[in-house]
C-alpha cells in the first residue's frame, strides 16, 4: 500500500496552513531541498508525520538534442543576423545549458515517487519560476490537484506570457484576483480567501506602543520622534524588464532623508528594512547603505534592519515601499503608505488607485510628501480614511486565511486509498512485544543528561530505551553506573550492551532494593518522557524519593498537553492519537506546566531548574506575537484574551523538562 503525500513546495512563512492541515492527518510531506530547514522538519515531524526531501539531481542527456533544435527552429523561421538578435539566441542557449538539466532532473525523481506515495495535493507558492512549474506540470501529468497561494497581492501582470498551471489559485484580496482575471485565468480558479501573513495584523494594531518600545530600545530611536520604515524591492530575473537595483532604491532613500531635513523635518529617522536576497550578502548591504547614508549627511538619523517586515509597519510613522504588499500591510495597520514608482513597476503593473490610501510618487516627491504627511493634519486623515475605506478590497478577512486555506485544501485533496496496515491503536498498544521503532535507534537525549548540575556515581533511567541516553550519561561522567528499566523487550534487549544493569519490564514491577539498590543512594533518576505513560506517576515518584541520596537529582521531561496545535485541534473537535508526539497512543496522563509543578511538589520534591523546549514549528509564531503580549491571541475557533509572555511561551511548548531534589520540609 502506498503511503499518503502532500507534495509540498510553500515558502516558510506559510508553515501555520501545513500545521494545520497535518493536525487531523498523518501524511508524507515531499518539498524539494531548498526547503528542508529545521522549522519545516520540525513542523512535520511535530505532527508526527514524515518528511521526504526530493535530491537535486541535473540531468544533461537530452541538453545536445535541445541545443540543436534550437539551432534548427531559428533557422528555419529566418532568425536574424543582427546584434540583438544574437544576444538572444544567447541567453536562450545558457537557459538550456543551466535550467534545462536540473527541470529534466527533477522530473526524472518524481517520476520514482509514484511507486511509494498516493499524492493527494502539490502545493506551491507560484507556477512561474523552474522549481514550481516543475512540480505543477508533472502534478497535472498525473491528475494530481495543483494549488497555488501566490505571494504577491499584486501578483499577475508581471507574469505576463505565462500559463496558469493551478487547479486553484489562493489570492488575499478582490484586488488580487483582478490581476489574474485580466491575465485570462477563469474565475472559478481564483479563491479569494486572505493572505496568512496578516492574520496577525490585529495584534500589530493593539501592541503599537510595545512595539515601538521594543524597537526603540533596541535600534536606539527616539520614541518621540518620526519613523519612516522604507523598503526596498528586489530583482528576482523573472523578467527581461526587470531591472531594479538595490543600490540606485538605497541612493533613492537617503535622499528622501536629507531633502526632507532641508525642508524642515528635522527630527525624522529613516529604518531601511531590508531582507535576504540572492543579490548580495546582507553585510555588504548594510556597509554599501551606511555609506551611502553618510554622504548624504544622514548617517546619524539611519537604521538598517532586517526584522520581520510586518512588525516594523506596526511600530512606523509612514511606510514607503516599491511595488510591495508593505504599502498594503501599512494600509491594513492605518500607517500612511506610499508606493515609489518604478519603470519595472509603471510596465508591469502592481499601482494603486487614487482613492486607495497609497501615495503613488516618483522618488524626488517623496520627501515633499513626507513633509505634508507630518505637517498637515487633514492631508494625513484624508488618506488614512481613504485607506481604511480600502481595506475589504486589500485583504479578505483579517484572523482567518489559514483556516480558510486547510478548509479548502481538504475539499481539494484527491481521494486516497484506504491504509492497510491498520489503526494507530492496532499497531502501538501492544509495546512490550513490538518490534523496535524508530524512537530506539537515536544517539541518545543529551540535553537530558546535561540537566544534571552535579557528577552522579549511580543513576536510575525509567523507561531507558535502547540505552541510548544513559549510555551519554556513562561518557559524560566517568564511573559513573547506569541502571535501567525498559518495558519493550527488544529494545531492553540492546540497551543490555550499553548499561550496566537492564530490568526488563514495568517500573511497578520491581522491588528496588531486591534488585540490588540500596535506599538513599540513587544520585540521579532520568524520567524523560515517562510518567506520561504511567498508571500512577504520583506514587512512582514517591517510591522513587525514597532511594535518592541526599545530594540526588532527578530530570524529568514531559509533553505540553496546553501546546497551541493540540488545542486548537480540540476545538476543532480533533483529538488524534500517533504513533508517536504529544498525542502518542501509549499516553495515558497529560501535563499542563502547572500540574506537573503540582505532581512534583505534591510527592516531595522542589524544582531547582528547567527548560521549555519550545515547538519548533511554533517557533515563528512565538517570535512573531511575542512583542505584542501582553494582548489576545486568535486562532481558527478561539480567542485567548490577556495572554501574558509567559502563558504564550508555555502555549509554544512542546516539553517541559525540570531538574528535582527531594525538599526537606
Amino acid at each position: 500500500m502506498k503511503k499518503a503525500a502532500l507534495l509540498y513546495a510553500l515558502w516558510e512563512k506559510n508553515l501555520p496552513i501545513l500545521q494545520q492541515y497535518l493536525s487531523d492527518r498523518k501524511r508524507v510531506v515531499i518539498i524539494p531541498a531548498f526547503l528542508n530547514t529545521e522549522a519545516m522538519r520540525s513542523a512535520v515531524e511535530s505532527a508526527g508525520s514524515e518528511l521526504q526531501v526530493l535530491p537535486p539531481n541535473a540531468d544533461e542527456s537530452r541538453v545536445p538534442l535541445f541545443l540543436g533544435r534550437l539551432q534548427q527552429n531559428t533557422s528555419e523561421i529566418g532568425f536574424a543576423d543582427d546584434e540583438y538578435s544574437q544576444k538572444i539566441l544567447m541567453l536562450l542557449q545558457q537557459q538550456i545549458l543551466v535550467e534545462w538539466p536540473y527541470a529534466h532532473g527533477m522530473f526524472n525523481v518524481l517520476e520514482t515517487l509514484t511507486d511509494r506515495f498516493d499524492i493527494e495535493l502539490t502545493m506551491l507558492n507560484d507556477d512561474v519560476v523552474r522549481d514550481s512549474k516543475v512540480l505543477a506540470l508533472w502534478s497535472r501529468s498525473k491528475r494530481i490537484p495543483v494549488m497555488q497561494i501566490a505571494h504577491g497581492s499584486g501578483i499577475g501582470t508581471p507574469y505576463a506570457g505565462e500559463v496558469n498551471l493551478s487547479d486553484y489559485l489562493v489570492v488575499p484580496s478582490k484586488r488580487s484576483a483582478e490581476y489574474f482575471a485580466d491575465m485570462g485565468v477563469p474565475e472559478t480558479k481564483i479563491h479569494v480567501l486572505g493572505n496568512p501573513y496578516w492574520d496577525v495584523v490585529p495584534a500589530v494594531i493593539q501592541r503599537r506602543s510595545a512595539l515601538r518600545e521594543t524597537f526603540g530600545n533596541e535600534y536606539k530611536l527616539p520614541l518621540d520622534q518620526k519613523w519612516v520604515v522604507w523598503a526596498p524591492t528586489w530583482n528576482a530575473h523573472l523578467s527581461f524588464l526587470d531591472n531594479r537595483d538595490y543600490r540606485l532604491q538605497m541612493t533613492q532613500a537617503c535622499a528622501a532623508l536629507r531633502d526632507a531635513h532641508q525642508a524642515g523635518l528635522k527630527d525624522a529617522w529613516l529604518i531601511y528594512k531590508d531582507r535576504h536576497t540572492g543579490e548580495d550578502t546582507i553585510e555588504n548591504k548594510r556597509a554599501h547603505f551606511m555609506q551611502l547614508a553618510e554622504q548624504h549627511g544622514v548617517g546619524e538619523w539611519v537604521r538598517y534592519a532586517i526584522d520581520d517586515p510586518i512588525y516594523w509597519v506596526g511600530a512606523a510613522d509612514v511606510v514607503v515601499s516599491y511595488d510591495s504588499n508593505m504599502s498594503i500591510e501599512a494600509v491594513l495597520a492605518n500607517v500612511p503608505a506610499i508606493n515609489v514608482m518604478s519603470n519595472f513597476g509603471c510596465v508591469t503593473g502592481g499601482g494603486y488607485g487614487a482613492r486607495d490610501g497609497v501615495l503613488v510618487l516618483e522618488p524626488e516627491e517623496v520627501s515633499p510628501a513626507l513633509v505634508a504627511l507630518f505637517g498637515d493634519a487633514t492631508f494625513r486623515h484624508r488618506l488614512l480614511a481613504d485607506g481604511s475605506a480600502r481595506k475589504s478590497y486589500f485583504h479578505h478577512q483579517e484572523g482567518s486565511a489559514v483556516s480558510n486555506i486547510v478548509n479548502l485544501m481538504r475539499r481539494a485533496a484527491k481521494p486516497l486509498e484506504a491504509p492497510e496496515q491498520g489503526y494507530v491503536w492496532q499497531q502501538y498498544l501492544n509495546f512490550e512485544d513490538s518490534s523496535l521503532v524508530d524512537a530506539y535507534h537515536t544517539a541518545g537525549r543529551m540535553d537530558v543528561v546535561d540537566m544534571f548540575r552535579i557528577n552522579p556515581g549511580i543513576v536510575l533511567d525509567v523507561g531507558c530505551a535502547a540505552g541510548s541516553t544513559g549510555y551519554l550519561a556513562k561518557q559524560k561522567f566517568p564511573g559513573c553506573k547506569v541502571w535501567g528499566i525498559e518495558a519493550n523487550r527488544v529494545a531492553a534487549t540492546i540497551a543490555q550492551d550499553r548499561l550496566d544493569k537492564v530490568m526488563i519490564g514495568m517500573f511497578e514491577d520491581f522491588d528496588l532494593e531486591r534488585e540490588g539498590l540500596v535506599p538513599g543512594t540513587l544520585d540521579g533518576v532520568i524520567l524523560a518522557d515517562v510518567l506520561e505513560h504511567m498508571y500512577n506517576p504520583w506514587d512512582v515518584m514517591v517510591k522513587l524519593r525514597r532511594y535518592m541520596s541526599p545530594k540526588g537529582q532527578l530530570v524529568v521531561s514531559v509533553p505540553n498537553v496546553r501546546n497551541l496545535i493540540l488545542v486548537d485541534g480540540l476545538h476543532r473537535g480533533n483529538w488524534a492519537y500517533h504513533s508517536s508526539g504529544l498525542l502518542d497512543i501509549t499516553h495515558i496522563r497529560f501535563f499542563t506546566y502547572k500540574e506537573i509543578i503540582k505532581l512534583v511538589t505534591e510527592t516531595g520534591y522542589r524544582v531547582v531548574g528547567e527548560h521549555h523546549v519550545i515547538d519548533k514549528s511554533l517557533q515563528q509564531s512565538m517570535d512573531n506575537f511575542m512583542p505584542t503580549l501582553p494582548g489576545n491571541i486568535e486562532t481558527e475557533r478561539v480567542i485567548y484574551k490577556n495572554v501574558t509572555q509567559e502563558e504564550w511561551r508555555e502555549m509554544c511548548t512542546f516539553q517541559f523538562y525540570l531538574l528535582l531534589e527531594k525538599d526537606s520540609n
